[in-house]
C-alpha cells in the first residue's frame, strides 16, 4: 500500500522515536539486559504475546485471539493486543511493537520481558502443550534478536519473536522511518512486512554498523508457522499452530474448522511436547547456528593474524555468513556450508 502523508503527525512521531532512540543507545554497549537460567519456572517468565485487532468486530478473530490468550495462561504469557488504530495502516504493527519494547525496557533488568512473540489474529493454537521458549536461542546466542520465518514470498511477519533490546528500538525505528527517506519506493500491500525485509538486507547503518542480517535467524516455517492452504492444512498433529495467509475472503470456512476443533474437541491436536520432536529439532537447530559462528570466529581471527589457512577461506567464511544470514532455516545448506568451512580451518 502507499504510505499516506500525514506531515506532522509523522514529523513528530519520527522524532520522538529518535529521541527515545538516543537516549536509550547512548550506553547500548553496557544496556542491562536480564538473563534467565535454565529453570522451568523462570524460563517461562521470558515472553509476552503481542497482536492487534480494531475497527468492526470480528467475531473469527476475536476467536482465534482467545485461543492465544488460552495457550499463554497456560504457560504465563501476558497478552497485548492493539485495539485502537495508532498510525497509518500497516505502520500500526511496527508502531505497536516499538511502543512495547521501549516500555519493557524502560523496566529494571529483572522485571522486563525478554521476547515479545507477535502472532495475527488470523492465526490459531492447537497445541497448548507447547511452551515458544523452545524455539527461542539459547542464553549465549546473545546476537540474535529477531527469530522469524520465510516463505514462498521471503519474510512472513505474521509469526515472530523480536528480542527486547536496543537493537530492536533501531531495526524498529528504520523500518518505519523506510517510507520517509525512500517515498519513492513502493513497498507494495504489505508495507511493514517489505519494510522490515528491506531493512534486514541491509549491510549498513544499524547499531554495529554492518546493518541487521547478523541479528536475525529464520527457523524452519513450519515450526511455528504453519499454514493452512485451500487444499490441506501443510501441518500435522502436535503442530503449534495453523495460519491463513493469502486466503483472503476464503480463510473464514477454514478459521471456522479449526476453530469449532479447538473449542470442542482441543485434544485431538494436542500432543505432549515430549512427542512433538520439537525438542531434538530446536536443540538441532541452535547447536548448528552455534557452531557456524564459532567457525566463523575462528576462521576470521585465523585470516587476521595471519595463520596459515587455505585460500578459499574467506570465501568459505561469505558463503557461510550468506547461508545464515538469509537460509538458516535451510538446514541442510547451512550444515554443507559449515562443513566446508571446516574443512578448510581444521575444525570438526
Amino acid at each position: 500500500m502507499a504510505f499516506k502523508q500525514r506531515p506532522l503527525h509523522i514529523i513528530l512521531m519520527v522524532l520522538s522515536v529518535i529521541c527515545v532512540f538516543w537516549i536509550t543507545t547512548k550506553s547500548y554497549g553496557t544496556f542491562p539486559i536480564s538473563q534467565s537460567d535454565d529453570t522451568p519456572n523462570n524460563k517461562l517468565q521470558r515472553v509476552a504475546k503481542v497482536s492487534m485487532l480494531y475497527g468492526e468486530t470480528n467475531h473469527m478473530y476475536e476467536r482465534a485471539l482467545a485461543s492465544h490468550e488460552r495457550h499463554g495462561k497456560r504457560w504465563g504469557y501476558p497478552m497485548h493486543i492493539l485495539r485502537q488504530d495508532i498510525s497509518v495502516g500497516f505502520w500500526n504493527k511496527p508502531s505497536y511493537l516499538l511502543s512495547l519494547v521501549i516500555s519493557e525496557l524502560t523496566k529494571p533488568a529483572g522485571e522486563r520481558k525478554e521476547w515479545l512473540m507477535w502472532v495475527d489474529a488470523d492465526s490459531i493454537i492447537l497445541n497448548n502443550d507447547i511452551p515458544v521458549e523452545i524455539f527461542l536461542p539459547p542464553s549465549d546466542l546473545k546476537d540474535i534478536h529477531l527469530v522469524a520465518t520465510q516463505d514462498q514470498n521471503g519474510l512472513n511477519t505474521g509469526i515472530m519473536f523480536l528480542h527486547v533490546h536496543p537493537w530492536m528500538i533501531s531495526f524498529l525505528t528504520e523500518t518505519m522511518g523506510y517510507p520517509l527517506y525512500l517515498p519513492q519506493t513502493d513497498l507494495g500491500r504489505s508495507a511493514d512486512q517489505e519494510g522490515m525485509r528491506r531493512v534486514l538486507n541491509k549491510t549498513t547503518g544499524g547499531p554495529s554498523g554492518e546493518g541487521y542480517a547478523d541479528g536475525v535467524s529464520y527457523l524452519p516455517r513450519p515450526w511455528i508457522n504453519t499454514y493452512e492452504w485451500d487444499w490441506a492444512y501443510e501441518g500435522k498433529r502436535g503442530d503449534l499452530l495453523v495460519h491463513f495467509p493469502g486466503l483472503e475472503e476464503r480463510r473464514w470456512p477454514h478459521m471456522a474448522k479449526w476453530l469449532n476443533i479447538v473449542e470442542t474437541t482441543p485434544h485431538e491436536w494436542n500432543l505432549p511436547l515430549e512427542e512433538t520432536g520439537y525438542i531434538n529439532k530446536t536443540t538441532t537447530y541452535w547447536s548448528q547456528i552455534r557452531s557456524a559462528k564459532e567457525s566463523i570466529k575462528s576462521a576470521e581471527n585465523k585470516l587476521q593474524s595471519g595463520g596459515a589457512v587455505s585460500g578459499n577461506t574467506k570465501e568459505a567464511v561469505g558463503a557461510l555468513k550468506e547461508a545464515l544470514r538469509e537460509s538458516s532455516d535451510h538446514m541442510e545448506l547451512v550444515q554443507q556450508r559449515l562443513e566446508d568451512l571446516n574443512a578448510l580451518i581444521g575444525m570438526t
